[in-house]
């Protein structure tokens, strides 16, 4: 996938070394374990509509060109050239289809779908 901010083209990876990036800033730790949730993060901020955590995104996916954008480039342009709805929802698809990144996408995907049914039931059963 690419984009243009302004007026160069970079091409977004979202392959391991993108995950790597993304779990820098996003762990979970429990019982001496750690747990990168990079990809869950990005998935949730995606599917919020979230532009600072698609600046972000973009920020990581942006590893394997040679040049980056930087990140003021990255906020100006979702603030004045990007259609952040449609940019997020073309990222997601990407995150679905890339095989690094297929498998935890679809169990992220699940797990939020399963989690607001049960917001909804719990608001009904209140509101009765």
């Amino acid at each position: 996938m690419q984009i243009t901010i302004n007026g160069k083209s970079y091409e977004l990876n979202f392959g391991i070394y993108f995950i790597k990036q993304m779990n820098i800033k996003h762990t979970v730790e429990s019982g001496g374990v750690t747990q990168g949730m990079g990809v869950n993060q990005a998935v949730a901020s995606l599917v919020m509509y979230d532009p600072v955590g698609l600046a972000e995104i973009i920020q990581a996916a942006t590893w394997i060109n040679k040049e980056k954008p930087t990140q003021l480039d990255i906020m100006n342009y979702l603030d004045k050239e990007a259609d952040v709805k449609k940019l997020c929802d073309s990222i997601l698809k990407e995150l679905e289809n890339a095989n690094s990144t297929k498998a935890q996408v679809k169990n992220v995907l699940r797990t939020m779908k399963a989690a607001q049914q049960r917001a909804m039931k719990m608001s009904l059963e209140q509101s009765v």
